[in-house]
């Protein structure tokens, strides 16, 4: 992967004229990384330059975790495996690492997108909240820690104290900021019951696949490299060091995955339904229910005879 620019570097629509980018966005296990890697081997045959694929998700980038962050693919895509779990991993290092891999590229890029936040910083001209001093950090962990009832999500509590103890002042909408380029998004948005199934197949997979990685993991904090607070309680990593830990039967860290997984695809939906919903108009969108649909075949046919 190409070296990515500082985050904090300033870059207006205007630095991407013209650039072209596919969009496929949806929740997890709808099928939306095959299809990104297909729309890319069709945009490399029709125009003869490799076209990028790059993940826009905030779990794919740790690299010992590929089981249970569901890395696998049928074609190389940028800003997969690329740091380790002990390494922070914040939106504004994948915008800037996404923007240096769309400003580089010769051909069209597909984004294959499965964390909201993460889409919307890529693909809008909006504003990201700065980066605060190492003391500041160790303050509202420490005020995190002390609440009286623990947060769902520890992580964006601690950036929530960082903010309001630094003093920063109050972002714009992640929702109105100008599209950066000319953009297509597929939103693949299966049925519920089509996807649980997925779902639950997938949790099944990870369970059983997945306790190398989660030993890693146990061996890494055993040596003073512990992973980062996000991925100590991402989907996956908790119950099945739970498991190693002899906390959780397997049987029941695979359940604890599966309802787990279908709560954040219940969340990716009412994120991307919101998104498409605020671009209706200004980009052309297509929701369908799955790579076969015939919205997204129209789409490939338009691409092969470009």
């Amino acid at each position: 992967m190409r070296e990515s620019p500082s985050p904090e570097s300033s870059e207006g629509s205007s630095s991407f004229k013209g650039k072209k980018v596919f969009v496929v966005c949806g929740p997890t296990a709808s099928g939306k990384s095959g299809l990104a890697d297909e729309i890319s081997s069709r945009l490399t045959e029709a125009g003869g330059a490799w076209a990028n694929t790059v993940a826009v998700d905030s779990m794919q980038v740790y690299r010992e975790i590929p089981t249970i962050t569901n890395q696998a693919r049928e074609r190389p895509a940028e800003l997969v495996g690329m740091v380790s779990v002990a390494d922070e991993w914040t939106v504004a290092l994948h915008r800037a690492a996404a923007w240096s891999v769309i400003r580089h590229s010769d051909s069209p890029v597909v984004l294959d997108a499965g964390t909201g936040m993460y889409l919307n910083a890529v693909l809008l001209d909006i504003p990201l909240a700065p980066r605060v001093s190492p003391e500041v950090r160790a303050r509202a962990e420490e005020i995190v820690r002390n609440y009286s009832t623990p947060p769902p999500n520890p992580r964006r509590a601690i950036r929530e104290e960082e903010l309001r103890i630094s003093g920063a002042p109050q972002r714009g909408s992640i929702w109105d900021g100008p599209v950066m380029f000319d953009a297509t998004i597929l939103y693949l948005r299966p049925e519920w019951e089509v996807l649980r199934g997925a779902i639950d197949a997938r949790s099944s997979s990870i369970a059983r696949d997945g306790l190398d990685e989660a030993s890693i993991l146990d061996e890494m904090e055993r040596e003073g490299n512990p992973p980062n607070p996000s991925v100590e309680i991402s989907i996956g990593v908790r119950e099945l060091r739970d498991h190693l830990h002899g906390n959780l039967p397997i049987r029941v860290a695979e359940e604890r995955i599966a309802i787990r997984t279908r709560r954040l695809a219940r969340r990716q939906i009412r994120w991307f339904d919101k998104l498409t919903r605020n671009l209706n108009g200004n980009v052309r969108t297509v929701v369908a229910n799955s790579p076969n649909d015939p919205q997204v075949t129209h789409i490939m046919h338009d691409i092969m005879g470009a």
